[in-house]
Parts: structure tokens; C-alpha cells; sequence
């Protein structure tokens, strides 16, 4: 009973998700831009360090720990790398594409399958990023947490600073 329960909410889901615009979501909105990533479209399922720091789509670029010495670009490719270490030794994520200065993954939920995407792009000395359901309204803070949860894990590795905002 629980498994029909659950692929009539993901058939709601998804049926109600095509009456909305998708062209923002996904990867089909990542940019080939390196410059700037997607602004996040108007539902709550996406995050972006791109966005302003009011909006409610903001979340703060990592920030590489920089070491003496070290020029800042190669201290944040270094990120980047062990970014895709971390995503690479989880199942929930998949890297779609990877180099020394930018990562695109998927995210798959693991009760309904749902995939989000995330984009990540380095700038200096800093790692920006966007995460965003391909699907839905609503993640109820998902992405955000996901990301803050990478970011922790940087953080407990020493390649990240805390987020001061």
C-alpha cells in the first residue's frame, strides 16, 4: 500500500510540475556562460550564489582556505577536486561533467527519485554555486541543505571557510 501511496504522489507531482515553466530548471538552465550561473526561476527549489544576497535564492560561494604561498586559483581547483571526491563517494550523486574549474551533478532523491541539479563554478578563490529541482514547486529546503551539508564537509576537511553571513 505505502509503494502505491508513493507512486501516486510522485505521478501528482510530476503531472502538476508540467503545467509549470521548466525551461529555468535543470540542465538545460545551466549557462554556457562561465561567468555567471542561471538565476533561479520564482519557485522555493533553487538556490544560488549568483542571486542577490536579499533574495530568498542566496546562498553563499564556498570560500577556499587559502594557504600561504598559494596562488588562490590553484587552492580552489583543489576544492573543486575534492568536492568531486566527496560526490563521487556518495550514491546520491552522479557528476555529469567535471573540469579543473566547474562541476555539474545530479542529485537523486532516495524516496521518490526525484533529481535536482547542481552547478558549481570557480572564481577566484571561491567555488560559486546553484542548486535546483527539475521538478516541483516546492523542495521544502532540500537544495539549501544539501549544499550546506557539502559545505560542512569542506569545512571539517580544512578547505573551506565557515559561511559569516
Amino acid at each position: 500500500m505505502f509503494e502505491i501511496s508513493i507512486r501516486v504522489l510522485r505521478r501528482d507531482l510530476m503531472f502538476g510540475c508540467a503545467v509549470l515553466g521548466m525551461s529555468t530548471i535543470g540542465v538545460r538552465a545551466m549557462t554556457d556562460d562561465s561567468t555567471v550561473l542561471a538565476p533561479c526561476p520564482q519557485t522555493p527549489n533553487c538556490v544560488c550564489s549568483d542571486e542577490s544576497p536579499s533574495s530568498r535564492h542566496y546562498i553563499a560561494p564556498f570560500v577556499s582556505q587559502v594557504s600561504e604561498g598559494t596562488p588562490d586559483s590553484l587552492d580552489a581547483r583543489g576544492l573543486i577536486a575534492a568536492i568531486a571526491a566527496y560526490m563521487e563517494s556518495r550514491s546520491e550523486f552522479r557528476i555529469v561533467t567535471q573540469s579543473d574549474d566547474s562541476l555539474q551533478i545530479e542529485a537523486r532523491s532516495r524516496l521518490l527519485g526525484f533529481v535536482d541539479d547542481i552547478e558549481m563554478r570557480l572564481r577566484g578563490n571561491r567555488v560559486v554555486v546553484r542548486s535546483a529541482s527539475r521538478v516541483g514547486y516546492s523542495d521544502f529546503g532540500k537544495n539549501r541543505r544539501r549544499l550546506e551539508s557539502i559545505r560542512q564537509a569542506m569545512i571539517a576537511q580544512g578547505l573551506v571557510q565557515p559561511d559569516k553571513s
